[in-house]
C-alpha cells in the first residue's frame, strides 16, 4: 500500500481549514454584534415630520381622507399648532361626522384654544357617540372645573380615576378642583404629584408657579418655573411668568430680561411688550421701553395709549421732534387729550427756557458763568453756635468725644 503524503493533501486541506476559520470568526462576530450596523433612531420631531409628510401625500391621492386627516391633526395638536390642527379635524369630521374620536380630538384642540362652549359641546357628543375613554372623561372634569361647575367636574373626575388611577392628568384637575375650593396645600401636593407621573404635563407646573405666588412663596415659584423651563425652553409664556415674579420682587431690571427673553420668543406677545414698556418708564430706562413700544405700534397702529407713551419716551429722550410728532397723532383725533396735550406743554416751556439768555454766558465772559446780583439777594449773617447740652444716657454708657 503506498505511504499518504501529507504534503500532497495540504492543497485540499489548507482551504478546509481556513473556511473553519472564517466561519468561526463570523460566528464569534455575530455573538458580539460587531459586523451588524447600529441602528439609528430618529427623533421625535423627525419621525413627526416624516409622518406629515406622508399623510400629507395619502391626502392629496384621496385615500383614506378622514383618517389620514385625523393622524395629521393629532401630531399638529402634539406640534401646538392648534389652528392647523382645527383645520384637519374639520376636515375629517366633514368627511364622517359619526367618528367619537374626532369629536374627542376636537374637544381637545378647543380646550388649548381656550374655546370651552366648543370644547363641551365637543366632548357631549364624542360621549354621546359611545365614547367611554377615561380620556373623555378627564376631558369632560376638566372643562367643567374651568366653567366652575364643581360638581359636575368631580362626578367626571371620579369616573377617571376608577379607569387610569396612574393618569397624570387625573391629578392636575383634582388640584384645579382643591384650588378652587381654597385648599392651597392640597392643590400643590395633587399638582406635584400630576409632575412627578407626567413630567410633561406644563399645565401642572404653571398653575403650581400661580399658586406659589398667590402664596408669596416666591422661591418655590421661582423653582417650578425652572423645572418648566427646563422641560420647555421655548415656551415664551414661561419666561413672562418669571419677569412677573421678579416684578413682584421689586427686581424690575431683572424682569426686563425675562420679558425680552418671551418677546424674543413670540415677538408678537401683547402682553410681555406692554409690561415691558411700563417697567422700563418705571425705572427711567426709556431706551428699553422704545423698541417694544414701536413693536406694540406696528400690531396695533391706532393704539392711543401706545401713541402716547412713544412721544413720552422720546421727549424723556431730548428727541422733542419725535415726541410731538406722536403727541400731535393724539391732538389731531382727540384735541383735548389731556396726556398729549400735557406733553406739548412741556416741551414748549423747555424748547423755551433752551432760548432764554439766562442759559448762555455774556459774549464777553469766557468762564461760562454769570455775575450774581448782590443787591437782589438777601444774605443772612452766620450766628455764632451757642453751647449745647448733649444729655448722655448713662445705661447705655455712651461716650461722645
Amino acid at each position: 500500500m503506498p505511504k499518504t503524503n501529507f504534503l500532497s493533501c495540504g492543497s485540499f486541506l489548507l482551504p478546509a481549514i481556513f473556511m473553519v476559520v472564517v466561519m468561526a470568526s463570523c460566528q464569534n462576530d455575530a455573538r458580539h454584534n460587531t459586523r451588524i450596523p447600529p441602528v439609528v433612531k430618529k427623533s421625535k420631531t423627525q419621525w413627526q415630520n416624516d409622518a406629515l409628510e406622508s399623510l400629507t401625500d395619502l391626502i392629496s391621492r384621496s385615500i383614506d381622507t378622514d383618517v389620514n386627516y385625523y393622524k395629521r391633526a393629532r401630531i399638529f395638536l402634539d406640534q401646538e399648532q392648534y389652528q392647523e390642527a382645527l383645520s384637519d379635524i374639520n376636515e375629517a369630521i366633514y368627511e364622517q361626522a359619526n367618528a367619537g374620536e374626532y369629536f374627542l380630538l376636537r374637544s381637545k384642540i378647543n380646550l388649548e384654544l381656550d374655546q370651552i362652549d366648543n370644547a363641551l359641546e365637543d366632548a357631549e357628543r364624542a360621549e354621546a357617540l359611545q365614547q367611554t375613554s377615561p380620556e373623555l372623561y378627564i376631558l369632560l372634569a376638566d372643562i367643567y372645573q374651568t366653567r366652575k361647575s364643581f360638581n359636575k367636574a368631580t362626578a367626571y373626575l371620579n369616573q377617571a380615576q376608577k379607569m387610569a388611577p396612574y393618569d397624570g392628568s387625573v391629578y392636575y384637575v383634582k388640584g384645579m378642583l382643591l384650588a378652587h375650593q381654597g385648599d392651597s396645600l392640597g392643590s400643590l401636593a395633587s399638582l406635584n404629584e400630576a409632575i412627578n407621573m407626567n413630567p410633561r404635563l406644563l399645565r401642572a407646573y404653571e398653575q403650581s408657579t400661580i399658586i406659589h405666588g398667590k402664596l408669596n412663596n416666591y422661591g418655590q415659584a421661582l423653582a417650578y418655573n425652572n423645572r418648566a423651563i427646563a422641560r420647555f425652553p421655548a415656551r415664551s409664556e414661561l419666561y413672562f411668568e418669571r419677569a412677573e415674579i421678579y416684578r413682584y420682587l421689586s427686581k424690575p431690571d431683572t424682569a426686563i430680561i425675562f420679558y425680552k427673553k418671551a418677546i424674543s420668543i413670540n415677538p408678537k406677545y401683547t402682553e410681555a411688550l406692554k409690561l415691558l414698556a411700563e417697567t422700563g418708564i418705571s425705572i427711567q430706562a426709556y431706551h428699553e421701553s422704545l423698541p417694544a413700544l414701536e413693536q406694540l405700534q406696528r400690531l396695533s397702529p391706532g393704539d392711543k395709549r401706545t401713541i402716547t407713551m412713544l412721544g413720552y419716551c422720546f421727549e424723556k429722550l431730548g428727541n422733542f421732534e419725535k415726541a410731538k410728532e406722536y403727541y400731535g397723532i393724539i391732538l389731531a383725533k382727540t384735541p383735548t387729550d389731556q396726556d398729549a396735550r400735557y406733553g406739548m406743554w412741556r416741551i414748549r416751556q423747555k424748547e423755551n427756557a433752551y432760548l432764554t439768555d439766562s442759559y448762555f454766558p455774556a459774549e464777553d465772559d469766557q468762564s461760562g458763568y454769570k455775575d450774581l446780583d448782590t443787591t437782589r439777594v438777601k444774605i443772612n449773617l452766620l450766628q455764632p453756635r451757642g453751647t449745647t447740652n448733649i444729655k448722655v444716657d448713662s445705661s447705655r454708657k455712651a461716650k461722645i468725644e
